[in-house]
């Protein structure tokens, strides 16, 4: 997912490589790199250290919260941490995930299905029956063929995920057409019976099953957004209201009885409300001053020492798998020259980036993040302006006007603005262009808009490779809008390469030695993108929450608002 949260995250480096080698046949492997928190070093808590799963059934009535604006609010839509934050309480599909903190937190289970899916077929075929006599939120019963319908909407509404679900059978067609059936989704509603056909064996795709596009809707639901309209919710809460950069409120699913999914708490507070407010400081200031239990901004990096000393105990650290990186448009002049992407890379001093994420951060030049098995260090760019110079100058680019993209949250405003800088002393002529962060990636992930170069980050939907080179650099997925790949980065052999690791079912040593070379590829022989931090960030609570019982960080979903508890 992108994140905009100022934003985005998961449970600590340590807990995270544990969960990436116990996670489902799809992420199995080794250990991995552990980078340390500097939680501890800086005298703050890091997540690593609590395994609590809940707060026990304490139950209140009110839970006031300060967020970042999601993308949407509806979840064929909504790709970003703020929005999957509130929706893994809210919308799950036929699999999820455990509601825990650590590496039983990326175990798959059953959700809306009685039992993990019978694979047949070589890997191909997955069949569910549903749990029985179970409802939305407004009362309508959920049916088999309510999965048919929610995977075609998603085509349908052009959503950002439907990638992850053209190798199903028939897919492909009706994402031409528009019309008919997906052919290898087969469902009866009498017997709550899906059958799901894969054209191809996918290693990862119990994963996608768990992720919020696969998450039920009722059939008829329409095909346009829906945030501000929000769709019934088949989890232990519901979006009651949504009101577009400004609030929402989330209350308990009337109906929650008749699911009652095992392993899925039914949640403490009784309502929700969150004002959302975009500035780091003003979200601060909300909790400080009372009118709000918790910040699910990062803290602003002035006040971060303010913060530890004042209010050590009502601050978590988190390290999430997470990359942050400046995308290049492979499409657009000057950055369709691999000479001018080379000189991006030489051009960036990641060291001065993590110094404006407050030292919250670490350098980095892969796309994977360190906590992956499949990581191997790249060292390939020294900070070299002479050299980047001299690489653009070979192109032909010198002078070449240029527009880098950002959005206008306080630390990746600064580093887009760190960019045009840079750009500048090696003889690109470039300014910055700013975007409200609740818009940011529907923006830049436009083709219309035709966006050079800018800031883009993730983090994980899932503890595998796939979602990292097959969504953000896969040239076969590249979309006119909701694209995901900011640079429309198409290497033929990188695509090939996707898809066929895709149809490994298990993470062995040498498969995950050819992931690790993907990445060095990607970033070096193609200067596909140019990655600079991978990021470290905080929750913040007020003083009445009760943080050393209740606090559940999940190794994909983040902060659990459902199991907090107060004091």
């Amino acid at each position: 997912m992108a994140e905009h949260r100022g934003w985005r995250r998961i449970a600590g480096a340590t807990s995270l490589a544990c969960a990436i080698a116990l996670a489902a046949t799809g992420c199995g492997g080794g250990g991995g790199s552990k980078s340390t928190s500097s939680a501890a070093a800086a005298g703050g808590t890091d997540t690593t250290a609590s395994t609590t799963s809940g707060g026990g059934g304490k139950t209140f009535p009110l839970l006031k919260a300060t967020w970042a604006a999601p993308d949407y609010m509806d979840p064929g839509l909504a790709y970003s941490v703020n929005a999957w934050q509130i929706m893994q309480d809210t919308y799950i599909g036929l699999l999820t995930y455990k509601h825990v903190n650590g590496p039983e937190g990326a175990t798959i289970v059953p959700g809306l299905a009685k039992d993990m899916p019978k694979i047949t077929d070589g890997g191909k075929t997955y069949a569910f029956t549903l749990r029985k006599g179970m409802k939305y939120s407004d009362g309508t019963p959920i049916k088999a063929s309510d999965f048919a319908y929610t995977i075609k909407r998603l085509f349908l509404i052009e959503s950002p995920g439907v990638g992850f679900f053209t190798g199903i059978v028939g897919a492909d067609q009706f994402q031409k057409t528009k019309k008919g059936d997906i052919s290898g989704i087969t469902t009866n509603d009498e017997a709550g019976t899906i059958t799901v056909k894969l054209s191809a064996p996918r290693g990862d795709f119990e994963n996608i099953l768990a992720t919020e596009f696969a998450a039920f809707v009722p059939s008829g639901t329409p095909n346009k957004d829906q945030s501000t309209n929000p769709v019934p919710a088949d989890g232990p809460y519901q979006i009651a209201s949504y009101t577009p950069n400004r609030s929402f409120t989330v209350t308990r699913n009337p109906q929650w009885s008749t699911v009652k999914i095992p392993g899925i708490p039914d949640g403490n507070p009784d309502k929700l409300e969150v004002t959302i407010v975009e500035d780091d400081t003003a979200a601060l200031q909300t909790v400080i001053g009372g009118d709000s239990d918790y910040d699910q901004h990062t803290l602003p990096t002035d006040r971060l020492d303010e913060i530890q000393t004042k209010y050590k105990d009502q601050l978590k650290f988190f390290t999430p798998a997470n990359t942050y990186y400046f995308f290049m448009n492979h499409r657009l002049a000057p950055f369709d020259k691999l000479q001018v992407r080379q000189a991006v890379n030489y051009a960036i001093d990641r060291n001065a980036l993590v110094n404006i994420y407050g030292g919250l951060a670490q350098a980095t030049q892969n796309l994977m993040p360190p906590t992956y098995p499949q990581y191997k260090k790249i060292t390939a760019y020294t900070y070299d302006l002479a050299k980047a110079k001299q690489l653009i100058k070979q192109a032909g680019a010198t002078g070449a006007k240029v527009t880098v993209w950002g959005n206008d949250l306080a630390t990746t405003s600064r580093s887009s603005q760190y960019l045009a800088d840079q750009l500048n002393k090696i003889g690109l002529k470039a300014k910055v262009k700013l975007v409200a962060g609740a818009v940011y990636w529907q923006t830049v992930g436009n083709q219309a808009t035709k966006a050079q170069i800018g800031f883009a980050d993730w983090f994980q939907d899932y503890p595998h490779p796939l979602d990292w080179f097959d969504v953000l650099v896969n040239g076969d997925r590249i979309t006119n809008i909701h694209n995901n790949n900011y640079g429309n980065v198409d290497v033929k052999t990188i695509n090939a390469k996707i898809a066929d690791l895709k149809k490994q079912p298990t993470q062995t040593d040498q498969v995950n030695a050819q992931w690790a070379q993907m990445d060095e590829d990607l970033v070096v022989k193609d200067a596909g993108i140019a990655p600079f931090v991978n990021r470290e960030f905080t929750d913040f609570f007020g003083p009445d929450i009760d943080t050393a019982n209740c606090y559940v960080n999940h190794v994909l979903f983040q902060w659990d608002f459902a199991q907090i508890c107060k004091k």
